[in-house]
């Protein structure tokens, strides 16, 4: 395994303390203090990350739209299944097409599609515009589109209105009033799963800059922070939008005579939601994602407060220009802190960098419960088909574990590759301190 080699930082770190006759020494003086000296601090040795091939953009909304529109056809499923095989039925279809409103059914297409959609215009705006004409192209495209979705969605929201009621047209519209209180008015969430928040970022993955000033190591993570929550708040409302319209909208606004088993469409629901919440997961936070990530934390470091204030442990007055290497002690609004990280840039009492580095520091640990949890829903869906008598639960399930599978072994693929790679960093690491 080869190891990115870097140079050693030096740091020089400034204190409150003097010594003896006005020069520098690094002697405690009689508050513990170290007095300004000089420093090093190595750098931490990053082991490169194999060039694994990820899904494109298209490929992917391909997959989350075929996903939620199978999901919503199951669901209608589990609503007008009719009992055909019955030898006095007079209906010989599985399915009572006539009692779906199949202007909802439009409805929850066009909000399905609507990103894939938007990903194939700018595909063939890439493919065949001239490169100067390409970003205008794209905004132009942009509020056209826009425009098209909204006319879509208010014929079939009028179709409907003319049907029921208002209550409706709520239920339809309330999650774009959700998005309104999230993302503001900011439309390329709205058509785009990843959207560029930082600046050090190409097609949607930012860039580790390994800097060796404090500062900048800092404001890098503020950065990631930023585009980590906006991921975040992008994969819980995507995966909420896909399991609302395929799965709750049309128990909703389903005729109040129909007869149909709440416990399994609420199931479906649930289990859709799951499903598209781990789809998400694995194509918002790839693994070289995370490992961006990983590296960022270990340049940040973390510091723990140390209880014991005894003054004969030699400490240094924190600087935010300074690195602090393994096991330097600082003092900092009154309290003594160890650096606990292989350097150390982070401020302490931070509690955004505390977290950021402990769950980054070790991030595999996330990726096996994503494992874990994602092994339990497979289990108890093959539990689900296995006891279930009836062919259109046979069905849903079926469909629910297939994609399951799909995910299951995207999420093992990155979890046991990148186990091994930091295995054989921490073990690095480990020697370098030793």
């Amino acid at each position: 395994m080869t190891v990115t080699n870097r140079k050693t930082h030096r740091g020089h770190v400034t204190t409150g303390g003097t010594g003896s006759g006005g020069t520098n020494s690094n002697n405690a003086d009689s508050n513990g203090e170290e007095d300004g000296g000089t420093m090093y601090t190595p750098f931490p040795k990053h082991v490169p990350y194999p060039n694994i091939e990820q899904s494109s953009e298209l490929m992917n909304e391909l997959l989350i739209f075929c996903f939620t529109i199978i999901a919503s056809a199951t669901q209608f499923l589990h609503l007008y299944r009719s009992v055909w095989w019955l030898p006095n039925s007079y209906n010989r279809q599985a399915v009572n097409f006539y009692l779906i409103d199949w202007d909802l059914a439009i409805f929850i297409d066009i909000m399905a599609s609507r990103r894939l959609l938007y990903c194939c215009i700018l595909r063939c705006i890439d493919a065949n515009c001239p490169e100067a004409y390409v970003e205008p192209s794209k905004k132009v495209a942009k509020y056209i589109f826009l425009a098209f979705v909204l006319v879509s969605f208010v014929c079939c929201g009028a179709q409907i209105y003319e049907k029921a009621s208002y209550i409706h047209l709520f239920v339809l519209s309330y999650p774009l009033v959700l998005y309104l209180m999230i993302f503001g008015l900011n439309l390329e969430q709205f058509l785009r799963t990843i959207v560029d928040t930082i600046p050090n970022c190409i097609n949607g993955m930012p860039l580790h800059s390994c800097s060796s000033n404090a500062i900048s190591i800092r404001a890098e993570i503020d950065a990631l922070k930023t585009d980590f929550n906006n991921r975040c708040k992008q994969v819980i409302f995507t995966s909420l939008l896909n399991a609302y319209y395929a799965g709750f909208v049309p128990c909703v606004l389903a005729s109040k005579h129909l007869y149909y088993n709440n416990s399994w469409t609420t199931q479906h629901l649930v289990c859709v939601f799951i499903g598209g919440l781990t789809m998400c997961v694995t194509y918002c936070f790839p693994m070289r994602y995370c490992d961006v990530f990983h590296r960022a934390a270990l340049h940040l470091g973390q510091w723990q407060r140390v209880n014991n204030r005894s003054s004969s442990v030699p400490t240094y007055t924190w600087s935010k220009t300074n690195i602090y290497p393994q096991g330097t002690y600082v003092r900092h609004s009154g309290e003594v802190y160890r650096s606990v990280g292989y350097c150390t840039s982070a401020m302490p009492a931070n509690s955004s960098h505390y977290r950021f580095y402990a769950i980054f520091s070790n991030h595999v640990v996330i990726n096996l419960t994503l494992f874990i949890a994602q092994l339990v829903v497979i289990v108890f869906q093959l539990a689900l088909f296995a006891l279930t008598p009836e062919w259109q639960n046979m069905l849903s399930v079926a469909f629910l574990l297939l994609t399951n599978f799909f995910t299951l072994f995207r999420i093992a693929r990155d979890y046991f590759i990148a186990r091994r790679i930091y295995a054989s960093e921490l073990q690095y690491i480990g020697t370098r301190l030793q």
